[in-house]
């Protein structure tokens, strides 16, 4: 998780790479970005990201989609771009879009959501940094865009329309992580499709205190 504001480092003499950014993202919770273009090494980010696969894995504990090596790479490549992006503000709209319109590679099911997800969980923390800095932004509608399509990863951001839920949601680990995900930022503008109403209403049972605004939502009568 992101701990503090993504920062820009042009200290480094040797060229960075992806995997040197993922590094720090899991060892010292920082999104460091310098200002010129990674170095194309994505066979080391590969091995990161291997690792965070393994590591989300053993956290959840429950039977998760295959990993997907073009869609963990597709991501962490697009987080730090937005990392970047949030940073340097002199980088033009037009870099911006390009960068965020780039599709995901491969079919958008359990797989991709799940290996999409080990970079993109972090989208919210840095999505709030970006909304920080100017509200309107066109980084900011990029990344409404962003967490529109991945809503698995988004969860936190608000106001968002029209989420894709179904090529995940079917997936019995992936729409657990969701659902507890939603108690956990209690996020009630998540609430809404029955599959997750439901999962979320047998977990709450009589304990409302648990998650109160869910509750409330929920089990309206009762409240």
């Amino acid at each position: 998780m992101i701990n503090g504001m993504p920062e820009a480092d042009a200290t480094i003499d040797a060229v960075p790479d992806l995997a040197v950014f993922l590094k720090g993202l899991a060892e010292e919770g920082r999104a460091v970005v310098w200002p010129g273009q990674l170095a194309d090494n994505p066979a080391d980010a590969l091995v990161v990201l291997r690792q965070f696969d393994e590591l989300a894995r053993h956290e959840l504990g429950l039977e998760t989609p295959q990993f997907s090596p073009d869609a963990a790479l597709w991501a962490a490549q697009l987080f730090y771009d937005l990392s970047q992006f949030t940073v340097c503000r002199d980088i033009g709209e037009d870099r911006v879009k390009a960068a965020c319109e780039i599709p995901c590679p491969g079919p958008h099911g359990p797989e991709a959501h799940w290996s999409v997800d080990l970079n993109l969980r972090h989208l919210p923390r840095l999505f709030q940094f970006a909304r920080h800095l100017s509200n309107g932004d066109p980084l900011v509608q990029q990344m409404k865009k962003i967490a529109t399509a991945w809503p698995l990863s988004s969860v936190g951001i608000a106001g968002l329309e029209h989420l894709q839920l179904d090529p995940f949601i079917g997936h019995p680990a992936l729409c657990r992580l969701y659902a507890d995900r939603i108690v956990s930022a209690g996020d009630t503008s998540r609430l809404g499709d029955a599959r997750v109403d439901d999962l979320l209403r047998a977990d709450l049972g009589l304990h409302h205190e648990l998650a109160l605004a869910i509750a409330t939502k929920l089990f309206p009568k009762a409240s």
